[in-house]
């Protein structure tokens, strides 16, 4: 089992990745906008926090990790980034 899944399972939701990330642990978030890319790129179906779709979240972001050389934060910025409203307020 993954960290990110011990750790949802654990704590619930976002708060434990958000915990770990302030301690200086890499991690992503599960935020609306990575869901939507998820989603949209046919690697989850179904129940977000399902073990299925954790374990194919985990499997995607190690790969893309693997192949980018770019830490889970830095890959959990952009896609979220990339995706839906992102305005900034000045």
């Amino acid at each position: 089992m993954a960290l990110f899944e011990k750790t949802w399972r654990a704590i619930g939701g976002n708060t434990g990745p958000y915990a770990l990330r302030q301690l200086g642990k890499d991690t992503f978030i599960l935020s609306r906008d990575i869901e939507s890319y998820l989603r949209a790129n046919s690697i989850i179906e179904g129940g977000l926090y399902s073990k299925r779709s954790l374990e194919a979240i985990q499997r995607a972001f190690n790969h893309w990790q693997a192949e980018s050389g770019r830490s889970l934060t830095e890959l959990s910025r952009l896609i979220a980034y990339g995706v839906g409203e992102n305005t900034v307020q000045a």
